[in-house]
This record gives C-alpha cells, structure tokens and sequence, in this order.
C-alpha cells in the first residue's frame, strides 16, 4: 500500500512579547507532496489560510496576508519554515501547517498585549453540589472556577483519587474576560453516592503558561468537608 504521510510541526506552544518574532517549523516525510499550506485560526474563528506554497512556483498569499507579516521558505520539498515578524495581539492563535491533504499539528501562539504584560495566574476553587440536586436527582455536580487570570489561555483537568476524570466532565469551551483579567469554569457530575464516599478525593487542576513552560494550581475537595448534607441522602449511613 501507500507509505503513511507523517507530518510535524513545532513549536506546539509558545508565548510571546509584542515585537518579537517566531519562526514555525513543519516538516513531512513523504517528499511527493508537493505542495505546503499555512492556515491560521484566531481564537473563536474558523480555519484561515494564509499562504500555499508549492515546491515550483512562488508562495501564494491569501487576502489580508502578506509575505511582510508571515515569511516562508521552503528549505527542500519536505521542509517549510512560516516566521509571523512583528508579533502583536492580534496575531494570537493557532497555526497549523498541511502538506497536500495531510493536515497536521498545530502551534498555538499567545501574544501578552502591551498594556499589560503580566501573567497573573488564577485563583482557583471548587464549590459543593446543591442540596437540591442531590435530593432529586441523586446526581452531585462539582464546580471549580478559575478566575482572576491573564493571558486567556489556561485548560481545567479533574482528576478523582489522582486519576483523570473525562467522563461526567463539561467545561467552558472559551474564557470570559472580565475587565482585564479572564475566568474559566468547569462542571463534574456523578452520582450523589461517589461523591459521598469519604475515600474520594476530588481535585480540579489548572493548567496554565508562566515563564516559557506550563505551570499548575491543584484546589481539592473531600464529600466530608461539608458533611451537613449527608442526612440528606435516604439510605446513606450518617458519619461523623
């Protein structure tokens, strides 16, 4: 059969300054494709393309792209370097480099505005199920909310007794900006009685960039800690 089309693209994420430049790499290991595509998608939008290059003909540049902003070289045919000059805010988002049909990973800039070029990182807290919940429908549903952070890029991860929870798990798919700083929310439901177990350990982890590299905000949360509305489970023993 065909020889399988593998494709990589670095850096996966990176943060930057205004002013500064970033040189992306991509590469694919399947020399017959020919042809090279760069697309952007900022933040909330659709795919973009940017620029298509192909290995005997000048790079074609979309409307609203130009080779001033967004450099491309082709080193050989399975090579190509995209370099985004002069970062600004507005250029924050996810690149992503194709080789013909073969699309691929992604690089994901962030871009720190002038006027405040701080990382502040989040707070972070979990609140208890309602009462109500519990009683009607035997499910606890577990809030963590991070807020108070900058820049807007930051994921939230639940993990149970440290292993990581997907299942039962919504999050917010955007942050909202409130005045100059940002906040996330996530969702964990279950069943009233998991989350009455006194062994389980709840946490919810905020992942986010500092200094170059991805740092963490653990918050946990035990079912005993607010052991008040344990009487409100029919058929539960009652702990003290």
């Amino acid at each position: 059969g065909e020889p399988e089309a593998y494709v990589a693209q670095w850096p996966e994420k990176i943060l930057l300054r205004p002013g500064s430049s970033l040189t992306i790499s991509c590469y694919q290991n399947y020399s017959n494709l020919a042809y090279m595509f760069w697309y952007q998608q900022p933040p909330r939008n659709g795919l973009k393309l940017i620029v298509s290059s192909s290995t005997w003909s000048h790079n074609s540049y979309e409307d609203g792209y130009s080779e001033a902003k967004f450099e491309v070289t082709r080193q050989n045919t399975d090579y190509s370097l995209m370099t985004i000059k002069n970062v600004t805010a507005h250029d924050a988002a996810t690149y992503f480099c194709a080789a013909n049909d073969h699309t691929v990973l992604w690089t994901m800039l962030l871009c720190v505005s002038g006027k405040n070029e701080e990382i502040i990182p989040p707070a972070v807290a979990i609140f208890s199920p309602s009462k109500q919940e519990i009683q009607q429908k035997s499910k606890a549903t577990l809030v963590c909310l991070a807020s108070g952070f900058y820049p807007d890029h930051l994921t939230l991860v639940w993990r149970v007794n440290g292993v990581k929870r997907t299942e039962g798990v919504g999050t917010d798919e955007y942050s909202t900006q409130n005045g100059s700083t940002y906040s996330l929310t996530s969702r964990l439901r279950m069943p009233a009685w998991e989350w009455f177990n006194p062994l389980n350990r709840f946490e919810c982890v905020a992942n986010f960039f500092q200094n170059g590299t991805t740092a963490s905000i653990n918050k946990v949360i035990h079912a005993y800690v607010s052991s008040h509305s344990w009487a409100f489970i029919p058929g539960l023993p009652f702990y003290i």
